[in-house]
C-alpha cells in the first residue's frame, strides 16, 4: 500500500474537485490518499473529503506557515509520493525534505498563462516554475498543453492526468445528478449558461462582446443567458445591465442542477488548466461552445470560437438546429477522452502503484 500525500495551497473550486476525483477513481487500488490543504476564507470546501481521504490536515495562515506544516507532514508521514497541487504548493514543495518519496506536481494551470498580468510578470512566473525543477519526478498535467509546457520548461517527465467529472454525487455526497439529458424542452427561448467566478480569468468581457455580436441576428431575441457564479462587482453590474442573469456564488448542487437544465454551455475563459465545468456539462450531454485557449485547442472539439463574433455565429447555428446529432457526437468524444478509467490508469502510472 502506497501513501500519497497531496499538498495544496488552494483548495477551492476545480482543484478540490480534481483531488476528490483522484481519490475516488483509485479507491480500489493499493494506494491511500492523505490531504494537507491551506484553507482560505474564499474557498468552498463542501466536498465530502473526509470520506475520500484517509486523513485530512488543514492549515490556516500565511504561506510560510503552510510550508512549515507541509515539511512537518512529510517528516511525520514519510509518504511514498508527494503530490503537489497549484503553483504556490508546487514551488514551495521543491524545498521540502523529499527523502525517498517520488515528487509529483500538477499545476492546475500554470501561473504564467495568466492574461491579466504583464509580460514581465509572466516571465518571472516562468522562471520560478523552472527553479529546482529537477526535484520534480513527474509533471502530472491536467491537459495535453500543460504537459507540453512542462517539457518546454525542462521537466524530465510529463504524463497527462486527465480530469474527470463525477456526476453521481453533489458536494455533500448526495445523489442528485444523472448523466442523462432530459427530453427536449419546448423551444425557444434557449437557456445559455456560463459558469465560474466573475473574474478576469473567466473573462466576462468576452461574453459581453459576444452578446453585442448576437445583436446582428434575429435569433438574439430567443436567447436567455445566465452566469452561474459571482465575483467582481463592477463586472457583475456590467453583465446585469446587458441582460445577463448573474446568480452570485451558489451551492455546487444547485449549480449542477441549473447546468443540467441548460440548452447550451458557453466557456469564455481566457486561460485555464482543464476546466471541470466543461467536463461536467459534457457528462450531462449539454451542447457546448468553447473559446479557443491552450486547454481547449488540443481537444479536437468542433465547436470552438476564436473571437466573440465566432462564438455568436456558433450560438446562432445552434438556435437554428438545436437537435443536430453532431452536438451529442462531439460530447461523446470528450467523455471518452476524459473518463474515470483513463484517470485511474494515469494515476497508477504516475504513482507506480
Amino acid at each position: 500500500m502506497k501513501t500519497i500525500l497531496h499538498i495544496t495551497e488552494a483548495f477551492g473550486g476545480g482543484i478540490q474537485t480534481a483531488l476528490c476525483s483522484y481519490a475516488r477513481s483509485s479507491k480500489d487500488d493499493p494506494v491511500t490518499h492523505i490531504l494537507l490543504a491551506r484553507l482560505r476564507p474564499t474557498d468552498d470546501t463542501g466536498m465530502a473529503i473526509h470520506s475520500l481521504f484517509s486523513d485530512v490536515k488543514t492549515v490556516q495562515g500565511g504561506l510560510f506557515t503552510f510550508y512549515l506544516a507541509a515539511r512537518d507532514a512529510v517528516k511525520e508521514l514519510q509518504p511514498d509520493v508527494i503530490h503537489l497541487h497549484s503553483s504556490f504548493a508546487g514551488f514551495l514543495g521543491r524545498f521540502l525534505p523529499k527523502g525517498n518519496a517520488k515528487m509529483v506536481y500538477t499545476p492546475h494551470c500554470y501561473s504564467f498563462e495568466r492574461q491579466d498580468i504583464s509580460p514581465l510578470m509572466q516571465q518571472v512566473y516562468k522562471r520560478l516554475e523552472s527553479l529546482a525543477l529537477s526535484r520534480i519526478d513527474v509533471i502530472a498535467g491536467c491537459s495535453v498543453r500543460e504537459c507540453e509546457l512542462a517539457l518546454r520548461l525542462g521537466a524530465s517527465r510529463a504524463i497527462h492526468l486527465n480530469n474527470y467529472a463525477n456526476l453521481s454525487e453533489d458536494s455533500s455526497g448526495s445523489n442528485v445528478v444523472t448523466p442523462q439529458k432530459s427530453s427536449p424542452k419546448q423551444r425557444p427561448p434557449f437557456q445559455l449558461v456560463v459558469v465560474g467566478r466573475v473574474s478576469a480569468q473567466k473573462d466576462p468581457q468576452f461574453l459581453l462582446d459576444t452578446m453585442k455580436s448576437l445583436q446582428a441576428f434575429p435569433e438574439h431575441e430567443q436567447i436567455s443567458i445566465t452566469w452561474l457564479g459571482g465575483g467582481n462587482t463592477e463586472s457583475e453590474d456590467a453583465l446585469k445591465q446587458a441582460g445577463v442573469n448573474v446568480t452570485g456564488m451558489i451551492p455546487h448542487s444547485q449549480l449542477m442542477q441549473t447546468l443540467e437544465n441548460a440548452d447550451l454551455y458557453l466557456h469564455t475563459a481566457a486561460w485555464e488548466g482543464m476546466p471541470l465545468t466543461l467536463l461536467e456539462a459534457s457528462r450531462m450531454q449539454v451542447p457546448m461552445i468553447l473559446r479557443i485557449i491552450g486547454a481547449t485547442e488540443t481537444l479536437g472539439f468542433p465547436y470552438l470560437a476564436q473571437t466573440p463574433q465566432n462564438m455568436a455565429e456558433h450560438i446562432v447555428t445552434f438556435c437554428r438546429e438545436p437537435d443536430n446529432p453532431n452536438y451529442q457526437a462531439a460530447l461523446s468524444e470528450i467523455n471518452h477522452d476524459f473518463s474515470e478509467e483513463k484517470q485511474r490508469a494515469a494515476l497508477l502510472s504516475i504513482y507506480g502503484a
